[in-house]
Order: C-alpha cells, then sequence, then structure tokens
C-alpha cells in the first residue's frame, strides 16, 4: 500500500528497483505542497519513472493524471505500484504529451518526452513543476513562452543546495511576480553563500 506522507512516499520508491533517477524527498514533499495551493484540474506528469511524482499527484490532487512514460520497463513498474490507487483515481498512460487534443493547468516535467510542440498544451494561468535542473528543456520552455505568454520563475534548492525544483507560472499576477522574483534573489544569495564555503550549489548529493 503506498502511504500518504509525501516523505513516506519517498522512502517507499526509494527502496524499489530502478530507484535511483527518481526526484528527491525535497521535490516530493514540495510537488505535494504546489498541488494542494493550485489546486489543478487536468495534470501531466512527463517522465513519471517509476510512479514517484504520479504517486504523490493521485495521493494529493483531484485532477485527471495523464502520465508520460516510454520506458517499457519503468512503465509497467509504475502501473504495478499505482494500481492500489488505481480505481479511486485512474490514470491514462502515453509515451508522448497528448498535446492534440490534451490540454493541462499543471505539468510535472521529469523526463524528456517533450516534442516542440508540446509547449502548446499548457493552459492559461498553467504551472510548470520542473524535478531537477533539466536545463535544456527549461530553455525550450522558455523560448516557446517568450513573445507569446507571459511568465515568471523561480527555483528552490534544500539546505545542502543540492539539486532542488524549479517552477513557471503563466500569465502571472503582479503578486505572484514580486513572489518570484524575492525567491530568486532568496536563492541566488544563499547559492553564493554556499560557494564561499566550498560547497557546490545545485549538484546531486542526496535522494
Amino acid at each position: 500500500m503506498i502511504p500518504w506522507d509525501p516523505a513516506k512516499v519517498h522512502a517507499h520508491f526509494a527502496g524499489l528497483p530502478g530507484s535511483g533517477q527518481i526526484a528527491s524527498r525535497f521535490a516530493v514533499e514540495a510537488l505535494a505542497w504546489w498541488l494542494t495551493r493550485q489546486n489543478p484540474r487536468h495534470l501531466c506528469d512527463v517522465g513519471a519513472g517509476i510512479g514517484t511524482l504520479t504517486a504523490i499527484a493521485a495521493l494529493w490532487s483531484q485532477a485527471e493524471i495523464v502520465a508520460v512514460e516510454d520506458d517499457p520497463w519503468c512503465l509497467e513498474q509504475a502501473r504495478r505500484k499505482l494500481k492500489t490507487i488505481w480505481s479511486a483515481h485512474p490514470i491514462l498512460w502515453y509515451d508522448k504529451i497528448p498535446s492534440g487534443y490534451m490540454t493541462f493547468d499543471f505539468l510535472i516535467l521529469d523526463g524528456p518526452q517533450v516534442r516542440p510542440g508540446d509547449w502548446a498544451c499548457l493552459e492559461r494561468r498553467a504551472v510548470v513543476f520542473v524535478e531537477g535542473g533539466r536545463r535544456g528543456q527549461r530553455a525550450e520552455l522558455e523560448t516557446a513562452l517568450r513573445g507569446n505568454r507571459p511568465f515568471c520563475r523561480a527555483s528552490w534548492k534544500p539546505a545542502d543546495r543540492s539539486k532542488g525544483y524549479h517552477m513557471y507560472l503563466l500569465e502571472p499576477t503582479r503578486w505572484e511576480r514580486t513572489w518570484f522574483a524575492c525567491v530568486r534573489l532568496r536563492e541566488e544569495w544563499r547559492d553564493l553563500r554556499a560557494r564561499l564555503r566550498g560547497v557546490a550549489a545545485g549538484k546531486r548529493r542526496c535522494t
């Protein structure tokens, strides 16, 4: 049985085969918070892997969930583990984003299965949660949005300054822009302090 608490969800999946690349505990707990705050209706988890963040999405939201994973072994592991909550919260599985006929107000980006035109699936005021770094994909997202959709972004890292997560808000309010600008300044200051102590920021050091 998959536990409810985000930290326990992380511990549960961390002990499974194929867990070497799952999201960090920091990101898992943060995703639960953001889902509670945003209350999404249509959610897509890109790069579902063995199902860690998909489980959080199912447990912490009432959204219709699409999970995208193109690795057959990971897909089988995820479907098997999430079967315990499947009946209460159906999940649709794809190997690519079904962007031609589905749109989403919350996108979890934790895998490479995004084609150039897929960013059009984002609804007005959509949220994109990016686990880890994914610098290349974030650059693609920003290129697709810039000039077409206003957005703000910020990143959060844990206390040890290892990889955290990035958030994008589309069509943000003035308050949201101010909030995210303050977060960016705070995180840059914390990164600077870490570097002065000889700690490299943004490296994967913990799960």
